[in-house]
Order: structure tokens, then sequence, then C-alpha cells
């Protein structure tokens, strides 16, 4: 191995172990950590990697249509309040501010985007791979962290807000880079993720559904430049890539799909069967698909989604009593011999399940049986 790739590989590597250790840092230290880790990072591999020219058509325009979709896309951002209302973002301008989130961010985004040009520009596979976890990683430290992660529904936040959406966002910053340069990541990055901390209001949409848009965008930026830049490679990838895109497009639809169901942002949710309480009607492994709650009769045979002691549960209703002008729901799982310990309101139930997806839950019961030895 030459002296130049064993400089390569040791900045590259080291930079990747460094800011996966700090995945487990404080969030309210590891963006700090992580500004420090790549502008390091950056700076030696400015100065010590061997520097390598890299195709960089059409940069301005790119730059200009990224800049452009970041800006629309803020402002489709803010239209929804029309539908979901305004919330405060929590966040004042003051100094604390910009050293603790606006500094650190602005350093993360310039010194990564620098750190992955050059990276790239040297055209050797494994450190292309290195570069595109050191941006997943880097997308996963600038919106949580794994030090909070306690429970299976936080890891399963972090999966679906932070890790799927980077993996998607990084394959397109990896593109642009590649094919135009590190600005155009620089100033769509610059843009999108400064203004929550600038703006004093926000929409009140979900994350869940902020993070589809996360998955969405990069697909739909990408489609666009290159059908508007590169012509020969579109015709290639249309007779040759033809199963990719269907791969990503049902990947995309799927994951957003079940994103949408278990945030239940719309009329229904799913919820995984955990226990064998209701086999026969849900079995273990099944999903369960509900119907969410808006005040409509509840009848005795009924099976419902409910929360009780802060765990969701999912059993039938097997006696009805209205005392003192409130409903008393008393619930019970079909093979369990006795009925579930009180009784719920109204203000407990979520949905009232419609139908199953057999044996689709297990994966989850894998992954929530894994986190709980840790």
């Amino acid at each position: 191995m030459t002296r130049d790739k064993k400089i390569l590989y040791a900045i590259s590597l080291s930079t990747l172990a460094a800011l996966l250790l700090t995945l487990f840092v404080p969030q309210s230290s590891s963006r700090i950590i992580a500004a420090i880790l790549l502008l390091l990072s950056a700076v030696l591999s400015t100065i010590f990697i061997k520097k390598r020219s890299i195709l960089a058509i059409e940069k301005r325009q790119v730059l200009l249509i990224m800049a452009t979709i970041a800006v629309m896309s803020i402002v489709l951002y803010f239209l929804t309040a029309l539908y979901f209302g305004f919330r405060n973002s929590g966040y004042r301008m003051s100094w604390q501010l910009i050293w603790v989130y606006i500094i650190p961010i602005t350093a993360i985004i310039i010194s990564i985007e620098i750190v992955r040009s050059i990276l790239l520009a040297q055209n050797n596979k494994k450190v292309t791979v290195i570069a595109y976890f050191i941006g997943v990683t880097t997308d996963i430290l600038v919106i949580s962290n794994l030090v909070n992660i306690n429970t299976f529904n936080k890891f399963m936040d972090v999966l679906g807000l932070a890790f799927l959406p980077a993996i998607i966002t990084n394959l397109f910053y990896h593109y642009i880079s590649k094919r135009y340069g590190r600005y155009p990541n620089i100033v769509y990055r610059l843009i999108i993720s400064l203004y929550p901390y600038i703006i004093i209001y926000r929409s009140a949409m979900s994350d869940s559904l902020l993070a589809i848009s996360r998955i969405i965008i990069p697909m739909l930026m990408y489609w666009f430049i290159s059908a508007l830049y590169e012509k020969k490679k579109r015709y290639a990838l249309k007779r040759h890539g033809k199963l990719g895109y269907i791969f990503v497009g049902v990947f995309a639809v799927v994951m957003i799909s079940i994103v949408m169901l278990i945030s239940c942002q719309f009329r229904y949710g799913a919820l995984v069967i955990g226990s064998e309480s209701m086999t026969g009607e849900l079995n273990k492994g099944d999903i369960s698909i509900y119907e969410q709650y808006d005040g409509h009769i509840i009848e005795k045979g009924d099976v419902i989604v409910f929360e009780k002691d802060g765990t969701r549960v999912v059993h039938r209703v097997v006696d009805i009593k209205r005392i003192n002008n409130v409903n008393r729901y008393y619930t019970k799982g079909d093979v369990n011999e006795h009925f579930d310990t009180g009784y719920i309101t109204d203000g407990n139930i979520i949905g009232v399940t419609k139908m199953k997806v057999a044996y689709l839950g297990y994966p989850t019961i894998w992954l929530r049986n894994l986190v709980s030895k840790f």
C-alpha cells in the first residue's frame, strides 16, 4: 500500500470511528464535538490527501436550483401550518443559541462537504463507502443520538426519523458532490438546517411527516437534476437501470407507508401484536391496522387499542357501563382467563381494529427483544 493510500485510509477511518463514538455522547455536547472532529478532518484532508480534480459541470446552475428548492420547501413547510397549525419553535435568538446550535451546525455542514468532496475525488470505492457512512453518521448526530435510547419506541424513532432519511439524503449528497462539487450541497444544507433556529414559529406538522419529506425531496431533486443535465446518463439508466428505479421507488413507498401508519397521522394506524392474549383473532407477530377513535360508538365485542399504565394494549370489550355520564369499558384478552384489571374510559381508547397483516410484525418483535438486552 502506498503512503498516500495509508494517509487516505487513516484520515477517513479515524473520522468515521470518532463520529460513531460521538453518537453515545449526550446531545448537548455531541454537536460541538462533531463540529470539532469534522473541522479537524477537513483540515487534515486538505493538507495531507493528494488533490484530484473532479468533473464539476453546470455547478452554478445546480447550486441555484438547489438553493431555490430549499427555499421553496421551507415555504411549503410553513404553508402546511394552514392545516396543522403553528407552534413555537422553542428557540430565541441569543448568543447561546448561536454558539450551541448555529455555529456547530454550520461548521459540521461545511466540514463534512469538504471531507466528502476530497474523499470522493480519490475515485477509491472503499473510501467512497467510508465517506458515505461518515455522512450518515453526521446526519444522525445533528438530529439525535443514541444516549437516550432506553425503550424500543425511542429506538424506532431514531431509526425512522434520523437513520432512514440519512441513508437517502447522503446518497443524493454523494451524487451532487461527485458530479457538481461541494458548494450546491453546502448552500442547500445550510438553508434547510438553520431556518428552524432563526424563525420563531414553525408548522405543527409531525416529525414523522418531516422525515418523509427528507426522503422525498432529495429523490425528486436527483431525478430533476439528472433529467436536466445528464441526457446520456439518463438514456443509459433507462436501458440498464430500470430495476434500480423500481427498487428505490417501491422501497420509498413502503417505508413512507409504514411511517405514516405508525405515526397515525391520518385515519389509520398500525400496532405490532407482541403477546399471545388475543391468539386466534390477532396472533403474536401480526400487525393490527386500527381506525383512530374520534368518539364514535364502541360496542361490546369490539377489539380496541387502548393505553393503560403507559402501555398500548389490544383487547376485546366484554362489558360497558355508563356511570355518572362516563363510559366504563371492561376488557379482556380472548385467551385470558380473567378480565383486565379495572376499566378504561373514552380517554384511554386509541382506536378500533379493522384488519390484520399476518406475521409481518415479527421483525419488530425481534428488534424489540434485541434492544431490551442492552
